[in-house]
């Protein structure tokens, strides 16, 4: 389902990368614990592309008593997740799938999707459909994301220069710039907001921001 290689031999260095990639990266996730704790106690969370583990270590910090699902097709970025949460002592079951083939109807209180969606090029809509009919009714939704921009590679030029500035190595973002629409597919907003008023959501909300990365909530209505 996802057409990017989580198996090389640079995974270790993930939370390393994606700091220096992504400027406010730890905000993405800071700002959603924020959100989730003037809604509810959350009694379980799904998190869909779990590899590396940056929810888990958020939400697990606050949340030590909550069940938490962590799908992610990779076993070593799961693995890194494991790493990442080891002495946290939390109730997480590990699944090393696609939400395609996650075989388990269960809705969650919370479901996160952060930093993926963009990585699939066709089934962007079905994926929206899958997760949105995950969440709970009174449930939130958190997804981030490469969004589609106006005035294409308005801010890559910029983006870029952070990049350098941040000794993020010349292949990385060289590479960085020439795959789009290869390896990388970015989201349309109209799409996601359109998919979850489908699904009930009733809000929903952008909440972040970092050149072409912006991340939201979703609050799924109570008749949903």
């Amino acid at each position: 389902m996802i057409n990017t290689n989580w198996d090389n031999s640079q995974i270790q260095y993930y939370q390393d990368t994606i700091r220096r990639k992504i400027p406010g990266y730890d905000l993405i996730y800071e700002q959603m614990l924020a959100i989730i704790e003037t809604n509810f106690i959350p009694q379980d969370i799904l998190i869909v592309g779990a590899g590396g583990g940056q929810e888990l270590y958020v939400l697990g910090k606050k949340y030590p008593e909550t069940a938490y699902t962590a799908l992610d097709p990779s076993c070593r970025m799961l693995e890194l997740a494991k790493q990442r949460v080891d002495n946290m002592l939390l109730k997480v079951d590990w699944q090393e799938t696609t939400l395609d083939k996650f075989h388990c109807e269960k809705e969650y209180d919370i479901v996160t999707c952060h930093l993926m969606l963009h990585f699939l090029k066709e089934e962007k809509a079905a994926i929206l459909n899958q997760i949105s009919q995950r969440v709970k009714a009174g449930g939130l939704l958190f997804i981030s994301a490469i969004v589609e921009e106006e005035k294409k590679d308005s801010t890559l030029p910029f983006w870029l220069q952070h990049m350098r500035l941040c000794n993020v190595p010349a292949p990385d973002w060289e590479h960085f710039a020439t795959s789009f629409d290869k390896t990388t597919h970015p989201l349309s907003a109209s799409l996601l907001y359109q998919v979850l008023k489908d699904n009930g959501f009733e809000v929903i909300l952008p909440y972040f921001k970092s050149y072409a990365i912006e991340a939201y909530v979703a609050i799924k209505g109570r008749g949903a």
